[in-house]
């Protein structure tokens, strides 16, 4: 199996997480190359409630087996409802680790060890449906798994309509690639590759770009700055005709993908989240980070708002 199909998918004991288990095999079970892999990490028992219970060594073990076990089912029922979803049962596995610390290094060590591409995750935990907020594990995810595509799932996903998100950098082809890769299975799914046009190139709010202009008449620092934006905008344009066309290549057909510019309205995270809500998009696929910053960790401001905010949906965030 090669290394682009294998998607490692963390789960933990709340309902939530085996919904998302299966929403996500509901939306592969076509892919056939595809294979996953349900990871549970089993944290050790409350040891003031094992001490409570004066239990002799022996008892001791045993406790611990019994805790064992009943986490053990954690993962078999995760398993279950991603079969009964329509995932084959031969494409999909099961890991975990006993006395586990912290499931976020247990996860990216297993993907670095054992080749996996992408690792899945509810978007809340256990601890934090009730409130609805991003989960501890999922934020620890998203900042220190830098170098792995991650997905966060909402099981109510609202429908396997695809948004693309594009800007004017070399993320955006990683961002169609990534789209082709796993979704484009989804033959009957309606792709828009979207860009949401800023009053200026990205670039011209860096602090090295005044620098190189800084000397320049306002006159010529105003044509400087249309020449940026107009090559920006030219590059955003490429970038999305060539998706366009290489996801009718991969046999979407092409009343199925569009391409949709909008200049900027409130805001471009807001933008993106109206577009998600009004054109029926049940998973949006975007950068990690946009043009600015894109060498540095963790995500971009317009990345982290949209996994604060955005509802119903998988999200998928391309390193």
């Amino acid at each position: 199996m090669s290394k682009e199909k294998k998607v490692l998918f963390g789960v933990d004991s709340s309902e939530f997480a085996r919904e998302a288990v299966a929403a996500a095999a509901n939306l592969l079970k076509d892919n056939r190359n595809l294979e996953m892999t349900v990871f549970h990490g089993i944290p050790e028992p409350d040891p003031g409630r094992v001490f409570e219970l004066s239990l002799s060594p022996e008892e001791v073990e045993r406790h611990l087996q019994l805790w064992s076990r009943e986490r053990q089912k954690v993962i078999r029922l995760a398993k279950e409802a991603a079969i009964d979803a329509g995932f084959d049962s031969e494409r999909i596995h099961t890991s975990y680790e006993e006395r586990c610390k912290d499931p976020v290094i247990s996860m990216i060590n297993l993907a670095n060890k054992e080749g996996f591409a992408v690792i899945a995750l509810a978007r809340w935990g256990a601890r934090t449906l009730a409130q609805k907020v991003m989960g501890h594990v999922s934020y620890k995810l998203i900042n220190m798994a830098y170098h792995l595509p991650l997905w966060m799932i909402d099981p109510r996903i609202a429908s396997h309509n695809v948004l693309v998100t594009v800007v004017g950098a070399g993320i955006s082809r990683r961002v169609v690639e990534h789209t082709i890769r796993y979704f484009s299975h989804l033959k009957e799914s309606k792709f828009t590759l979207f860009h949401v046009i800023p009053p200026l190139a990205p670039e011209l709010h860096t602090s090295s770009y005044w620098d190189i202009i800084r000397d320049l008449s306002g006159e010529e620092q105003q044509e400087n700055m249309a020449q940026r934006m107009k090559a920006y905008l030219e590059k955003a344009k490429s970038i999305a005709k060539e998706g366009k066309e290489r996801l009718i290549s991969a046999g979407i057909p092409q009343e199925n993908v569009a391409v949709k510019f909008q200049s900027q309205q409130q805001g471009i995270a807001r933008d993106i989240l109206k577009e998600l809500d009004e054109g029926d998009h049940g998973i949006l696929v975007l950068g990690r980070k946009g043009v600015k910053d894109i060498s540095q960790f963790g995500l971009g401001s317009k990345a982290n708002k949209l996994l604060h905010y955005a509802r119903v949906l998988m999200m998928c965030l391309v390193n």
